[in-house]
């Protein structure tokens, strides 16, 4: 409308008048109007050859004006301007904007990887509809079967897979667990939970590095007991047992003896690591998964029939009162008599055998009935210190998935 000094105003098509800078202002016309500038801008920007216009450009700095003199005609008018300066800021990966209107072209190979990323994107979108499209008609492709709980639980967002379940959890109006449920993509509850807890807790999977035991050399002395330990039938981490020797004296020495690979597992070792990284055996009915390789376990643990390294406490009682007289520890080799299976004596071992006199002939019947004597004798003292008795009216109950032995949750 008019223009003073470094300032014009201008008339937007809504009517409203604004002051704007000389240095703002790209392109100066008469006619056509604004409104119809731009569309005839836009529509003739989208003719535009890229490839051409980059091939034409200037290997200087050019004004979109030069480009469009370059590519229509030298009397390239304001609707060719316009669509010359449309069509650059479209093409960021071709023309690189150096200022005001002013560009400069995109080196050579800088182009052919800009044109290879948009490719990719362009058959990625593609993918990503055919997977949605699959997923809706209740079929789940392999790859997003494979990413299944990266996607519902720690789902990576510009993943392909993340984007083709949320595609189409939108057509399909459902949560993306129902969507995956109903495409097939989880098979059952059991092998649902059970997988999402390997992903969320054992993120490395269940196996093992190659690891080799290294050998206790400390040279340690016998112990004169028969110990024996009492686990289920399913253990084979036995890390700790007992023994109970001299019934008749008047004192009976009680030992408590663990296991102690910690002489031959060295801090930071990859043996050490691989625990700290497990830092427990995981069970469950029917199967486990050990902290560390059976090889490793079988090395240390405390087996019948074998002189195992523990650290042991004894405690001396007296035998009528079970006073107790003295303790010590010691650190030494640990003869091994029997692993007892309490699940294969639960028929046997019972409240009456274990205070009948004499004692029943099964394993260790005197060693165990005065382990019982003493675990009430230790009882009685805790609830006297407590001042109330202790209550175990709870069932204590314990099963086995018979079917599943010897084989994986996921078998």
């Amino acid at each position: 409308m008019s223009e003073v000094d470094s300032s014009i105003q201008v008339e937007l098509d809504s009517g409203k008048r604004v002051k704007v800078k000389s240095s703002h202002v790209l392109l100066r016309f008469d006619k056509p109007l604004p409104a119809e500038l731009i569309a005839q801008g836009q529509a003739l920007a989208s003719e535009i050859d890229l490839d051409l216009a980059w091939e034409f450009a200037s290997d200087a700095e050019f004004s979109f004006a030069d480009l469009a003199r370059d590519y229509f005609d030298k009397s390239a008018g304001p609707v060719q301007q316009a669509a010359a300066l449309f069509r650059l800021f479209e093409a960021p990966h071709y023309f690189r904007r150096m200022a005001k209107g002013v560009f400069r072209k995109a080196p050579e190979e800088t182009v052919k990887a800009a044109l290879l990323g948009i490719e990719r994107k362009r058959l990625q979108a593609l993918q990503i509809q055919d997977w949605a499209t699959e997923l809706v008609a209740g079929q789940t492709p392999q790859p997003i079967r494979d990413q299944l709980f990266k996607i519902l639980f720690r789902p990576d967002k510009n993943a392909a897979e993340y984007k083709a379940v949320v595609e189409a959890s939108r057509r399909a109006q459902r949560s993306p667990l129902d969507l995956l449920k109903a495409a097939g993509a989880i098979s059952s509850p059991y092998q649902f939970h059970w997988r999402r807890f390997l992903f969320e807790e054992l993120t490395k999977g269940t196996g093992f590095p190659p690891l080799e035991a290294p050998a206790i050399k400390d040279d340690l002395p016998r112990a004169d007991v028969a110990a024996f330990s009492i686990d289920d039938s399913q253990t084979t981490e036995i890390d700790d047992a007992l023994s109970v020797r001299g019934f008749g004296t008047g004192t009976i020495v009680f030992g408590v003896h663990i296991a102690a690979p910690g002489l031959a597992i060295l801090p930071d070792s990859p043996i050490d690591k691989v625990a700290r990284d497990r830092l427990s055996t995981v069970y469950m009915p029917g199967w486990k998964i050990t902290m560390l390789p059976d090889a490793i376990v079988e090395k240390y643990t405390l087996a019948e029939g074998r002189d195992c390294p523990a650290l042991s406490l004894y405690v001396s009682f007296d035998e009528a009162t079970l006073e107790i007289k003295g303790s010590e520890t010691k650190l030494e080799l640990v003869p091994i008599a029997a692993n007892l299976r309490h699940d294969k004596l639960d028929a046997f071992v019972t409240e009456e055998t274990l205070t009948g006199a004499p004692p029943t002939d099964y394993p260790f019947a005197t060693e165990l009935a005065f382990t019982f004597r003493l675990a009430r004798h230790l009882k009685a003292l805790r609830e006297v210190a407590r001042g109330k008795p202790e209550n175990f009216n709870r069932p204590d109950y314990n099963f086995r998935l018979e079917t599943a032995e010897g084989t994986s949750p996921t078998s």
